[in-house]
């Protein structure tokens, strides 16, 4: 059963140089400097970004994670795998989009709920949970759920079975509780879920990487991306099989979720496809 918990943690972390500890709490507020940016910005070219409500017409309103694997800012320039599939799918079937980019995930979902989004991008995977909920698309590709740690940290663990009995941290809404779930079940012994309200899966690898708190289970495509900026991370302990990664429209909205799978479908046979998936070192599922 999973086990919510807004409080610190309270294992004591591993000592750390103080510019490290800076340059993570830097980092941190990049974020949220970049989501005030990002929701007061508007292109005339290409995608438009905007607050949350529904542009009307044929426009398509889409909220997009912001992560290092589905969207960031650099400088001027944005990228990220969903980012540039969505753009080019777009682009492809003449649709203009708007993008709302959003953490955590719960605060997306509402949206979608209540009409002001028509789709969700991020790197979902088909779980039972999300299907309760949510209409989730065709996999556009394929990756697991992994444990980050430090790899100074002399009780990391190095295999899902040395779980039971420890705490594991997830963000905010995320749909891996179901995994762990299984997992504890699978091994027969509990594993405690631990999250904090509007902690995306970002923010936790940053805290891990700050020695704040011992671990968080997260996709492998960002913990990759994270881990080569910072090679005192590790995410070498998966606790998931390979899953499909979705994308979600409202429940019951099966005409939205028939055009998007149109677009994968179709988005799935160029070389565009196969060229984002080689440099965001990704698989794709088999036809």
């Amino acid at each position: 059963m999973e086990q919510r918990d807004t409080t610190s943690n309270k294992r004591r972390p591993t000592p750390i140089a103080r510019g490290r500890v800076l340059t993570v709490i830097a980092a941190l507020a990049g974020v949220l400097v970049l989501f005030f940016i990002v929701g007061r910005c508007s292109r005339t070219r290409g995608p438009m970004f905007a607050p949350p409500g529904k542009s009307g017409g044929d426009t398509l309103d889409i909220a997009i994670e912001v992560s290092p694997l589905s969207y960031n800012m650099s400088g001027d320039s944005v990228q990220g795998l969903d980012y540039e599939m969505i753009t080019a799918m777009a682009a492809d079937n003449r649709r203009p989009v708007k993008l709302h980019p959003f953490a955590p995930l719960p605060y997306a979902l509402r949206g979608l709920r209540e009409g002001r989004y028509d789709i969700i991008i991020s790197a979902l995977p088909s779980t039972r949970r999300l299907k309760d909920s949510v209409m989730l698309s065709s996999p556009l590709y394929l990756d697991r759920q992994v444990l980050v740690q430090r790899r100074d940290d002399s009780t990391a663990v190095t295999s899902p079975q040395q779980l039971g009995g420890r705490e594991v941290w997830i963000a905010d809404g995320s749909p891996m509780a179901d995994r762990i779930d299984n997992l504890s079940s699978e091994i027969g012994s509990k594993i405690t879920v631990r999250t904090q309200k509007g902690r995306t899966a970002e923010h936790l690898v940053m805290l891990v990487e700050a020695g704040k708190i011992p671990n968080a289970v997260v996709n492998e495509g960002l913990a990759r991306s994270m881990a080569a900026r910072d090679s005192i991370l590790t995410y070498d302990t998966p606790v998931s099989f390979t899953q499909f990664q979705t994308w979600a429209v409202a429940d019951g909205n099966t005409a939205m979720r028939d055009l998007l799978n149109g677009w994968i479908a179709c988005f799935r046979t160029t070389g565009t496809y196969t060229r984002l998936l080689e440099k965001y070192g990704m698989t794709a599922p088999k036809q």
